[in-house]
């Protein structure tokens, strides 16, 4: 029960973050005010997001899948769930070739930069964890 209410704390914390940042960043590109509708629809997406984001990468639901298929899966789910809301909410128009071209391209474009970004930040973080684990082993050899 301990491991399920430390599981729930972290998700709700990461749907919070996700929530957070999807409203300043379509704040950033909108021009006016929030509409309740929208808050609902970020919302619905950031915890979709959080959900997925747990299961594929928190090894406590997916557990035996290399990191390379879990990027692959959570990108081909996450897109499924966008694709829903555009519909469901009539983002753009649906029968339009174009409007789904662009819309996949831009969410592959933004799965991508997204990942990078993550990824430099671990590969720094793993970087700063190493050289302080070498400070500390050679701190204990003398």
């Amino acid at each position: 029960m301990k491991q399920f209410a430390q599981s729930l704390s972290q998700v709700v914390v990461n749907l919070c973050i996700s929530f957070t940042v999807a409203v300043l960043i379509y704040a950033a590109f909108s021009r006016g005010t929030l509409p309740q509708g929208m808050v609902w629809q970020l919302l619905l997406l950031s915890a979709a997001a959080t959900l997925l984001q747990f299961a594929f990468f928190s090894g406590k639901v997916v557990k035996r899948l290399s990191y390379l298929w879990r990027m692959v899966l959570f990108a081909a789910l996450m897109l499924a769930v966008v694709s829903a809301c555009a519909v469901g909410f009539g983002w753009f128009p649906v029968a339009d070739a174009r409007s789904w071209l662009f819309f996949v391209g831009l969410f592959l474009v933004l799965f991508a930069a997204i990942s990078l970004a993550f990824e430099v930040g671990f590969r720094l973080r793993r970087r700063v964890y190493d050289d302080a684990l070498g400070r500390y082993k050679k701190g204990r050899a003398e």
